[in-house]
């Protein structure tokens, strides 16, 4: 089998678009710097632009102004994660979620070979990557099933014990 069948069998990993305060509407598990990405400089530019547009589309209430601001930002994020598509490939599937809370996310998927091999690489890495912590993290589970977990928050200093009843708690002198 080449490696060509392989990845045609392997289903499509999905590249989640939406913006969030983080600086990029790209997410697999977590956020993606564009720097990462491979993708184009004008279509980053494009995308820097279109989640620009959605916090300047918002009132103090999260309320879109002018009302048509909602569906400009959808149709223009649907162009945009076609855009998306074509550059990375047909192994991925860009899922939009539309501004609309009762909309369903779209899924879009290039028919044809990445147009830009750089980002198709660099996501391909993007997902190994994430896939490769995935197992890391579900071997330590299966070694230390009665380990603990915890978060830290390095602005507020807050550690978090997602298993516990306690709320999060500053760090000790120790820590």
């Amino acid at each position: 089998m080449t490696e060509e069948q392989m990845t045609d069998e392997r289903p499509p990993r999905t590249i989640r678009m939406f913006p969030d305060y983080a600086g990029t509407v790209l997410w697999i598990s977590m956020p993606i710097d564009y720097e990462d990405t491979g993708l184009s400089g004008a279509l980053v530019a494009q995308l820097e632009a279109w989640e620009q547009s959605y916090y300047d589309s918002l009132d103090s209430d999260f309320n879109w102004v002018p009302e048509t601001a909602a569906r400009i930002f959808a149709e223009q994020g649907v162009h945009l994660a076609r855009l998306v598509s074509a550059e990375v490939g047909p192994q991925f599937v860009v899922e939009i979620s539309s501004s609309d809370d009762d909309t369903e996310a779209m899924r879009i998927r290039a028919e044809h070979s990445a147009e830009n091999p750089k980002a198709e690489a660099a996501f391909t890495r993007l997902f190994d990557e994430a896939e490769a912590d995935d197992r890391r993290i579900a071997e330590l589970v299966r070694n230390e099933p009665d380990g603990e977990w915890t978060a830290y928050a390095p602005l507020s200093g807050t550690v978090f014990k997602p298993n516990s009843n306690e709320k999060g708690e500053p760090p000790t002198e120790a820590e």
